[in-house]
């Protein structure tokens, strides 16, 4: 009977050290300030912020480019209309 009581209390231990294990993987430990599970998504969700400032820093780029090559055009466009009505007049 002794026997099978310090059997049980061996596997509760090992048991209790595996579910620590288990939740300073997931929690991180706070003693050691070591992250876990929770800390890694966190960053990941810190990459996702810092990657889509970028790509809406890359859409606005997009935009006003796309409006000063139309600008440009168009300006172009009535230089010639301009210079091909004065050569016409002389």
């Amino acid at each position: 009977m002794n026997d099978r009581l310090f059997e049980l209390e061996e596997k509760m231990t090992s048991i209790d050290k595996k579910l620590t294990q288990v939740v300073d993987a997931i929690l991180g430990n706070p003693l050691t300030k070591t992250g876990g599970f929770i800390n890694d998504i966190r960053d990941l969700q810190d990459k996702v912020k810092e990657f889509e400032e970028k790509l809406e820093k890359h859409e606005e780029f997009k935009k006003r480019f796309s409006w000063t090559i139309a600008i440009v055009i168009v300006f172009a466009a009535i230089i010639q209309y301009f210079t091909n009505l004065y050569s016409n007049i002389k």
